[in-house]
Parts: structure tokens; C-alpha cells; sequence
């Protein structure tokens, strides 16, 4: 392994570095030493083959400095996004030259974060949110950043909350499930929401009655509202 390679890797896994270590990482990387940074994790089609071809010669392009390691079944980079310019640029490179899955994570300002963004990375590359999109960035909200922080915890207390749903086809639960966050989006507005999904209020109002029946909650107790919403964070990013 090259000596590249092992400070990337280093970086990716968390080891305990000093600032001046970190400092000369950067340097030997030829990356900034101040954020803000995102990690990207592409997909690889087999084994040696790089999911992104020249990636690191195209960021640089856009005046996007990065290092890359090239994994069994991921392709890593850590990019330096100095502006949300540079990360619309990034994001617009990466959606053309995509073949499979790419996740990037939220922004983050220090390189000894490097690991949770990887983190991040891996579930907005596993998550099936927008399954139909090759490309996904993970926002970095707290309700997104509570949904996959312990993931094995948060899967199985969602499974619990969610129970109720589970004999309905994919379809319906999906239609309910989408039905709820667009309710959420435009501030517990029914009429609001009925335009937004193109059907008749009462329509709304039939399914969010359904949606308390069987998730065993009130809409109108925040506290329900607020573990039902992040129950369906959980199912969108990890189930």
C-alpha cells in the first residue's frame, strides 16, 4: 500500500491525530487544511475498476482539490468544497459521470471529522429515499443526523413504530407514508397538502386518519408527531 493510500486511510478510519499531524496529511494530500470538506463514496462496478475515472483530475478542474482510495466495493474521496458553488459544481460533475450510487455527506469543517462524514456518505449512498436518483447528498439536519447516528437502535425502534403498516403492499404503505411528510412540508395544512399530491382534501384527511389508526398515534400530539416523523426518517435512509 502506498504511503498516499495510508494517509487516506487514516483519515477515513479515525485515527487519533494531533493538529500537526493533521497539518502534514493535508500537505502530503495536497488538500486545504481547513474546511469546509464532503466525503463521496461511489459505487464500484467489480473490483479494481474505479466507479469515477479521473475524478480527481476533473474536481481539480473546478478548483475542487480531493484525494481518492480506491476500495474492494467503494470508490473514497475527500473533496474540498470551498463555497456551496463549489459543491453545486461537484454535485453536477458527479450526476454526469455516475453509472451507480454515489452518496456524499454534509459538509463538515475538520479533517478529524472525516470518519462520520464517511459515515453519512455510506447510509445517503444506501438509503433508499430517492432511490431513482444515482446521486444523493445527505442534508446534515438534525432530524437526519438522529435518524443514523445508532443505526441498529433507531432500525429497530422504527420497525416497532411502524408495525402497523407492515401488511399493506409497498404501494399503499408508500402513498401514506409520502402523504404524512407532504402533510409535515406545508405545516399541517390538509388543503395545502391536497394540492401539492392533486386530490381532493377529504382525501388527505382519509389518509392521515388511516395514518393514526395504524401507527397508534394522534397528529394532533406533537410529541406523537415527532416520533412518527422520525420513524419514517429512519425508513427512508436505513430500511
Amino acid at each position: 500500500m502506498s504511503q498516499r493510500s495510508v494517509m487516506i486511510d487514516s483519515l477515513l478510519h479515525g485515527r487519533d491525530h494531533d493538529a500537526w499531524t493533521l497539518w502534514e496529511i493535508a500537505n502530503y494530500l495536497r488538500l486545504p487544511t481547513e474546511g469546509p470538506f464532503v466525503v463521496i463514496a461511489a459505487e464500484v462496478r467489480d473490483v479494481g475498476y474505479e466507479a469515477l475515472p479521473e475524478i480527481e483530475s476533473k474536481l481539480r478542474s473546478l478548483d475542487v482539490f480531493s484525494a481518492w482510495r480506491l476500495l474492494p466495493d467503494l470508490q473514497v474521496g475527500i473533496a474540498h468544497v470551498g463555497s456551496q458553488h463549489h459543491l453545486d459544481k461537484v454535485l453536477a460533475l458527479l450526476t454526469r459521470m455516475a453509472t451507480h450510487r454515489v452518496g456524499i455527506s454534509a459538509p463538515f469543517d475538520e479533517l478529524r471529522d472525516t470518519p462520520l462524514g464517511l459515515h453519512f456518505a455510506k447510509v445517503s449512498l444506501r438509503g433508499h429515499a430517492k432511490a431513482t436518483a444515482k446521486v444523493s447528498l445527505f442534508d446534515g439536519s438534525m432530524l437526519a443526523t438522529a435518524a443514523v447516528s445508532a443505526p441498529g437502535v433507531m432500525v429497530k425502534s422504527a420497525a416497532a413504530a411502524l408495525d402497523g403498516f407492515g401488511d399493506l403492499s409497498d404501494d399503499e404503505r408508500e402513498m401514506l407514508f409520502e402523504t404524512f411528510r407532504v402533510w409535515l412540508d406545508n405545516d399541517a395544512s390538509v388543503r395545502a397538502s391536497a394540492d401539492v399530491l392533486f386530490v381532493h382534501p377529504n382525501t388527505v384527511r382519509k389518509r392521515l386518519h388511516r395514518i393514526e389508526q395504524r401507527a397508534g398515534r394522534s397528529l394532533s400530539r406533537p410529541r406523537d408527531v415527532i416520533e412518527l416523523t422520525l420513524a419514517l426518517e429512519v425508513h427512508s435512509r436505513l430500511m
